[in-house]
């Protein structure tokens, strides 16, 4: 499986856009449905999370358990290469922090990828002003 690079860099072999694939792919989808506001894709409401609205809120213990959740079971019905295991999301402590820090710990799927579930790994994402 492989992706078109978001950054639409060109490759120096052909000229073309380049491609990201395996782990790469992943972590780059998985970005790209976290950091998308819900609502933003025209035709796919569903697509994305509320994780955006954190910016501008003072969210409780049972807010940001509830985004817990739904990064989750976004992930689940968005990315099927995924196994996630945890979703942590990292509050500001001070009125003067801006940035929201999400670690999302994945396993890769093993009915997909043929591998076992011993590798996990780990995305952070920032939203903000970082």
């Amino acid at each position: 499986h492989r992706d078109l690079n978001i950054f639409f860099t060109q490759n120096p072999d052909n000229g073309d856009i380049s491609f990201v694939s395996g782990t790469s792919s992943i972590i780059q989808s998985i970005k790209n449905i976290v950091l998308t506001k819900r609502g933003e894709r025209l035709f796919n409401n569903h697509f994305g999370t509320d994780v955006v609205d954190l910016l501008f809120d003072n969210p409780s213990p049972a807010k940001l358990a509830f985004l817990q959740n739904d990064i989750i079971k976004i992930l689940e019905q968005l990315e099927p290469r995924i196994l996630v295991d945890s979703v942590e999301i990292v509050y500001p402590d001070t009125d003067r922090e801006f940035d929201i820090r999400i670690n999302i710990d994945f396993y890769l799927n093993p009915t997909l990828n043929q591998s076992s579930m011993q590798n996990k790994q780990t995305v952070s994402l920032t939203v903000g002003a970082a």
